[in-house]
């Protein structure tokens, strides 16, 4: 996260709120890792207040969660039924949002779509997996902008607030950043050649084959949850 820049007529509680969300988004928190308030004020830059209220609504969003005897805000560990729900709803809203893209007509920003693919590639041949984790965000989230449904956009960002952390750990499983690429590469070449279909089957691919490493990676960390259940009370 980089401190705040100000905007004209937003709160600082708003850009609090966006900053984290992004930053959950882009995997920039790691499931059950705590959210200090006063370490995220610093690094932002501002008080503690509005941080305070920020966090409180990212938790009654469900990106955060109450945990321990402390009471500590935490990012969420999903169940395997959470991740069921999450890879169908994302195959569908995500597939859509894609095939809109192209279908509405609006021309998707090419330019900056293939910059982050670049730098995904650059960061998957580094092993750079907070550049790769930045710019897949970012490459997804300009295909679904282009399709011109913000309340469309705005629910597939949900469900992103709630699987972005977990994608860090699938990142660094064997061969994920290989078939990653292939989904990748295969949607920026449908949108070049405006294939609607193409590019939704490449977008589904892509959060299949995430889910079922996410779905191996939350085994490991159920089963060091249950090995020291009282490590945070």
């Amino acid at each position: 996260m980089r401190p705040l820049a100000l905007k004209e007529g937003a709160t600082a509680q708003s850009l609090i709120y966006g900053a984290l969300r992004e930053a959950l988004m882009s995997g920039y928190f790691r499931p059950g890792e705590e959210i200090s308030l006063r370490k995220a004020a610093f690094v932002l830059g501002t008080s503690v207040t509005p941080v305070r209220e920020a966090l409180r609504q990212l938790q009654s969003d469900g990106a955060l969660e109450v945990f321990g005897g402390n009471r500590v805000l935490r990012v969420p560990i999903p169940t395997d039924a959470e991740l069921l729900d999450i890879r169908d709803i994302r195959i569908n809203l995500e597939g859509f949002a894609a095939a809109l893209a192209i279908s509405e007509g609006n021309p998707p920003q090419m330019r900056l779509i293939n910059n982050a693919f670049d730098l995904m590639q650059r960061a998957a041949e580094t092993d750079d997996v907070d550049m790769y984790l930045e710019n897949n965000w970012r490459f997804h989230s300009l295909i679904y902008g282009a399709a011109g449904r913000p309340v469309l956009l705005s629910l597939i960002e949900a469900m992103w607030v709630r699987i972005g952390p977990l994608i860090r750990l699938a990142v660094i499983r064997p061969y994920h950043f290989d078939s990653s690429m292939d989904s990748h590469r295969a949607a920026l070449e449908a949108l070049r050649e405006g294939n609607a279909e193409a590019l939704r089957n490449a977008i589904v691919r892509d959060i299949r084959d995430a889910a079922n490493d996410l779905k191996r990676t939350v085994l490991g960390w159920h089963a060091e949850n249950t090995l020291n259940p009282n490590e945070n009370d």
